[in-house]
């Protein structure tokens, strides 16, 4: 048989590492070139008479060995040099295309792999803020460009919104801002330049990923264990790099779900102080926590810009959110803040402020904090506690030491589930941090969340047993 998997054929073992060692050596020696256009899954499973699944799992390992690749709509190709390389270069330009690149693949996936939150009651919500939005009898003040960091009505608003999340702060040094992404470019060009060292968790939000390379800011990971980051590898990581700021997740960290204590809280900002390290606090979920926990800038406002987003408790859709920015920063803040976006949109700032004064954020707050236990409980039933927290609107799946990220998440997306690799989170290019997220509430009927729960504990039930069998 002249294709190049008839020498597996012959010799196959009974795992698909063996199938991606195959088509390895095929690509090595020429007869895959560089464009070769591979079968799909399914042809390719039809051919070798085995399941769907084992394809999928050799099509991941040659992925993720840099040796192929998939275009949505296109197919799955060989490499060119078909080298580790490769892999290195695709994760270092596009950490946002692998965070979303399961659902692109397969769109009847339940989706398990975008921490959106879920929309029951939106609809009224944004229809009474748009209402009150078109009964004004004047927009002639919404329809000029306003102050880069908003008016001062809508910065007023964004100060009591910051006060439900434990967070006092004048209107003075409150900002809006384009959403929880721009604020954070907004940051990195404000307070560093190329080639500055910028600290977070060894594991972090995607978004941050791309902010950093994009700007030229190095980033360097500190180790993380169940509250965040580790004082001491912070402290060590500070007097190693000279970080011009840390950037830290410390409530409902994305994706572990750690949240740190008041008193490691201290520690970081002992440490920020002594290495004069300022300290940029990401409170996306800390709105779903009660009681909550001191947040960084109410330890240290001298030192801390703390940045919230309303696309988790209210909508996606609205792009607004606000930071708390000491006043020694801000003349670095406004000036970045003119180059990214000149302004925030005052449409939908006065949406925003609507909803903030007439009591109608708060009551998204607690829709969000109830759909989140019942999720949660519902995750910890089927996957276990570990990986939960009591009002998270995601889980992370801790997975065995011999079942790979890529492979598990494939395996996932060939069984109807999507859900996010952990590598996509990964500082370190590369790094398989032994785990998946699973997002809870992007799917609005609980029903097929508990399909998709029960599909990946059993996945990692056979994955081990076919592991044992093989021992």
């Amino acid at each position: 048989m002249n294709e190049w998997y008839g020498d597996w054929l012959q010799h196959r073992g009974d795992v698909s590492t063996s199938l991606a060692d195959t088509l390895e050596q095929a690509i090595r020696s020429g007869r895959l070139p560089a464009g070769s256009r591979l079968p799909t899954h399914r042809d390719l499973s039809k051919r070798l008479g085995v399941a769907v699944s084992t394809v999928t799992r050799a099509y991941a390992e040659a992925t993720k060995r840099g040796l192929i690749d998939a275009t949505v709509g296109r197919g799955t190709f060989v490499l060119k040099n078909g080298s580790a390389e490769s892999v290195a270069a695709r994760d270092e330009l596009k950490p946002l295309d692998r965070l979303y690149l399961p659902l692109m693949q397969r769109e009847d996936a339940i989706n398990l792999s975008l921490n959106e939150p879920l929309t029951a009651g939106t609809d009224e919500r944004l229809r009474d803020a748009i209402a009150a939005l078109t009964a004004k009898r004047d927009l002639n003040d919404l329809a000029h460009y306003q102050p880069a960091q908003g008016q001062l009505a809508h910065r007023a608003a964004g100060a009591a919104w910051l006060k439900e999340l434990g967070v006092e702060a004048s209107a003075e040094d409150v900002y809006a801002v384009s959403g929880g992404q721009t604020a954070l470019m907004t940051i990195f060009l404000g307070l560093a330049r190329p080639g500055d060292t910028v600290l977070t968790e060894e594991l972090t939000w995607p978004g941050a990923l791309s902010a950093g390379r994009l700007t030229g800011i190095r980033l360097k990971p500190v180790a993380i264990d169940a509250e965040g980051m580790v004082p001491a590898a912070f402290e060590a990581a500070c007097a190693a790099w000279r970080p011009r700021f840390v950037y830290t997740m410390p409530t409902l960290h994305n994706p572990t779900t750690a949240t740190a204590s008041t008193v490691r809280r201290k520690e970081i900002v002992a440490i920020a102080r002594r290495h004069n390290v300022l300290i940029v606090e990401d409170d996306a979920y800390g709105f779903l926590i009660q009681p909550r926990v001191t947040p960084y800038f109410e330890l240290a406002r001298d030192i801390t810009v703390y940045l919230t987003s309303l696309s988790k408790s209210i909508a996606p859709a609205l792009r607004v959110g606000f930071m708390a920015v000491p006043p020694r920063l801000h003349k670095a803040m406004r000036a970045a803040m003119r180059a990214t976006t000149t302004m925030v949109s005052p449409i939908l700032l006065e949406l925003t402020t609507h909803m903030i004064n007439s009591g109608a954020g708060r009551e998204a707050i607690k829709a969000q904090r109830a759909a989140t236990a019942k999720r949660q409980k519902l995750a910890a039933s089927i996957l276990g506690a570990e990986g939960s927290a009591p009002t998270s609107m995601h889980y992370w799946l801790r997975l065995p030491s011999d079942i790979r990220n890529a492979v598990f998440v494939a395996d996932a997306l060939s069984h109807g589930v999507a859900v996010t690799p952990g590598d996509a989170f990964a500082v370190v290019p590369g790094q398989d941090p032994g785990g998946v997220r699973i997002c809870l509430c992007a799917e609005p009927d609980q029903r097929r969340v508990e399909t998709a729960l029960r599909t990946l504990a059993r996945l990692i039930q056979a994955d081990q047993a076919a592991a044992l069998a093989i021992v």
